[in-house]
């Protein structure tokens, strides 16, 4: 079993390749996309390799990635991909779970791009080119947001007139929410607790910060 997930940006794609039992095999990154000095990093094991040519678009992007990881002997050509998924910053309030990608959700995830501008029309961009270069491989498009919409409405909702979130969906929508819910699985598998019955606050610290009390 092979299992790619995607993290497709406006400028770059970072990729992991899992086996049996989820056991990560390879991971990378490519950087500079449609920039001079484009460069790709792959990681398999112990070992590193770094490709640096100019990659003009996400699709000559996602199929140096393969080419490399074919090349490693982590992929076969892709014949032996069980899934793709991929990390979509906005479902907005449609998405309150993965989702299979079908022509429904690509337009679902369309219509949410003024609410992540930087990031949906990439993250829907690196969907686009996976299902051309795997045709026939299940893809699943997972939500930052959806693990946050257990959010009531006294909270998601700010002191503003009713126009502005029925017209403009402006409430509070919760980001990183993937981070948040490794995070808070982590915690209770360390505590040897079921996540059910603590109360948690996890903290995502990067680029972005984020805290969600769970």
């Amino acid at each position: 079993m092979r299992v790619l997930v995607i993290n497709s940006g406006s400028s770059s794609i970072k990729y992991e390749i899992f086996g049996d039992d989820f056991l990560s095999l390879a991971s990378g990154l490519l950087e500079k996309i449609g920039e001079e000095g484009g460069r790709l990093h792959h990681r398999r094991g112990d070992e590193e390799a770094t490709t640096e040519r100019a990659v003009k678009d996400h699709a000559e992007g996602l199929k140096l990635i393969a080419d490399v990881a074919t090349d490693s002997g982590v992929l076969g050509g892709g014949e032996e991909l069980s899934g793709i998924g991929h990390r979509v910053v906005h479902g907005g309030e449609t998405f309150t779970e993965p989702a299979v990608v079908d022509e429904a959700v690509l337009e679902a995830i369309r219509r949410t791009e003024p609410l992540a501008p930087l990031h949906n029309p990439a993250n829907l961009m690196g969907i686009k080119v996976a299902l051309e270069l795997f045709p026939g491989v299940p893809q699943v498009a997972v939500f930052d947001t959806s693990f946050h919409q257990s959010i009531p409405p006294r909270a998601f909702r700010y002191a503003l007139p009713g126009e502005y979130y029925h017209q403009h969906h402006l409430r509070r929508y919760g980001f990183h929410g993937t981070s948040h819910r490794y995070v808070a699985e982590k915690a209770a598998a360390f505590l040897s607790r079921r996540l059910e019955e603590l109360s948690l606050i996890t903290l995502h610290l990067g680029n972005g910060a984020s805290a969600t009390a769970i």
